[in-house]
């Protein structure tokens, strides 16, 4: 059995302003460093075969917070969908011409790209490619951003009818996969219970407990 062990990397200023982000590389803030070192006390009793991350700061400095056991392999094909001309920008941002563009890709990302961006489509040909060359069976951390973890569901799910993005993904949220031969599961998807502050994690501990109200 393969198991992948999705990790979105941490908050970036990018992140809490609504930036568009894509592959422009914004480095963690300090709310980025403090969910990437609660995901390292969550991950702390688990052990995996290697690490993988995106090549971009934000993903190599969670995967080095996150997981400190293992030296991370970074690779580009784990990068966030190009955004284009419209990474930096927010909503609020945009010209009335720019938001009809980005309406239009929204409803086919497959088929549509921004300008001097990535179709969806193609972020999954680089990810079918990466994900080619993993053993057969392993249980694998994956350090990487939202396009790449919807594009890795959307293979097992099935794309959403309006093609837009109905997955919720948050800044140091897990979800995991697994691929039995032909099969692949949906294990978890955005679990965040590590970054509650209702749960306390104690050092030693193997599960957290509720904290004090």
């Amino acid at each position: 059995m393969l198991e992948l062990w999705l990790l979105r990397h941490g908050e970036t200023d990018w992140n809490s302003a609504h930036r568009w982000q894509g592959q422009t590389d914004v480095p963690l803030n300090a709310a980025g460093m403090k969910q990437a070192g609660r995901v390292a006390h969550r991950l702390r009793a688990e052990r995996f075969d290697a690490v993988y991350s995106s090549d971009l700061g934000r993903a190599r400095m969670t995967a080095l917070l996150a997981y400190p056991h293992g030296t991370p392999i970074f690779d580009m094909r784990l990068r966030e969908l190009s955004f284009g001309k419209l990474e930096g920008k927010r909503w609020d941002d945009m010209t009335q011409v720019e938001r009809r563009v980005v309406e239009t890709w929204w409803n086919d990302p497959y088929a549509d790209c921004l300008p001097d961006g990535e179709s969806y489509k193609q972020l999954e040909e680089r990810l079918v490619e990466w994900r080619s060359t993993l053993p057969k069976a392993g249980r694998f951390l994956v350090v990487t951003h939202g396009g790449p973890i919807r594009s890795l569901l959307w293979e097992i799910m099935g794309v959403p009818r309006n093609r837009s993005w109905t997955v919720l993904l948050d800044n140091c949220s897990l979800t995991r996969l697994s691929y039995h031969e032909e099969r692949a599961t949906v294990v978890t998807v955005n679990d965040c219970a590590h970054l509650d502050d209702n749960v306390v994690m104690l050092e030693g501990e193997a599960e957290p407990r509720a904290g004090k109200s």
